[in-house]
């Protein structure tokens, strides 16, 4: 499924409306804050990737749905090969009235080649794991202020439920489906502010 935004200079509430019921996610104003549409665009790809997840997993909507938090990352970028450096742009889901955005980054050795991008999706499970990953004071980094349990798949396409029940849980996927075979130690994730908000998700 498709998600579109529509991004125009007309402030028009009826051509808003036509657009919005022929199944546009959200119609966005050209001259508004850019902070905004980017966070628009991000949620819109955030959604679409916890779409596919449910749609393709035995057994996600429990997990996501038992969660204190989500953290949605729709495309983490690879690049190197001795020495791998990834990145990528990230919404929480917590409850919350308004989702907070994260970007994420990791210099790793050991670089699986072939690897282009992938898509993750973090389930805080414990009102702790979430209070410290939103606490602010400083990039929340895996293996230092969490370990982080990789998902496998079991037995008919549905979760192995080994893990599942750890503080944090991460669901790697690709075009292939879930891979529990990366690690993401070292990787780092940082609340995004109006200074460094304007980067492409894409």
């Amino acid at each position: 499924e498709t998600r579109i935004v529509i991004l125009t200079g007309h402030a028009d509430q009826k051509l808003a409306l036509d657009a919005l019921r022929a199944g546009a996610v959200a119609y966005v104003l050209k001259a508004r804050d850019p902070n905004e549409i980017f966070g628009v665009i991000l949620d819109a790809a955030a959604k679409d990737t916890l779409t596919k997840f449910k749609a393709e997993t035995v057994g996600a909507e429990a997990v996501l749905a038992n969660a204190k938090g989500v953290l949605v990352c729709p495309k983490i970028t690879k690049g190197g090969f001795i020495i791998g450096v990834e990145g990528g742009d990230c919404v929480l889901y917590s409850g919350a009235s308004l989702p907070l955005y994260y970007s994420t980054n990791a210099v790793k050795a050991g670089f699986l080649a072939g690897v282009q991008s992938y898509a993750m999706i973090v389930a805080l499970n414990t009102d702790t794991a979430l209070a410290k990953f939103t606490s602010g004071a400083r990039e929340w980094e895996v293996g230092t202020d969490a370990s982080v349990a990789i998902a496998k798949m079991g037995a008919g396409a549905s979760l192995d439920t080994t893990n599942l029940k750890r503080d944090v849980v991460a669901f790697i996927f690709g075009e292939r489906g879930l891979m529990g075979d990366l690690s993401l130690e070292g990787s780092r994730f940082k609340n995004k502010t109006s200074s460094d908000i304007l980067r492409s998700p894409a």
